[in-house]
Parts: structure tokens; sequence; C-alpha cells
């Protein structure tokens, strides 16, 4: 790990930004593998009409 020299501030400052960037991809990791995925409009198309409009 690098070393620096900071203040405690600057530490928890830093300390908090880490803990919100772990928090936002948390959040884009469980939105994009969440179930339950619904379009912008709440329109649902089942696989089966989708597969045949191909």
């Amino acid at each position: 790990m690098i070393e620096y020299a900071a203040t405690a501030e600057v530490k928890q400052g830093m300390a908090r930004a880490h803990e919100a960037r772990a928090q936002v991809l948390r959040d884009a990791l469980t939105w994009m593998f969440s179930r339950r995925r619904e379009s912008s409009h709440g329109i649902r198309i089942s696989r089966w009409a989708s597969a045949r409009a191909s």
C-alpha cells in the first residue's frame, strides 16, 4: 500500500469516500443482477412473444 502523510480529517474523509464508492458499487451490482427488472414503463413482454417476433 502507498504510504502518505495526512491529517486525521483527510484520513476520515478518504475512509468515508471509500465507503460511499463501495455502497454505489453494491447498489449497481444489486440492480444489475436483480431478478425482477422491469421496463421503464412497467410493461412486461413475454419471452415467448419476443422469440416469435424475431
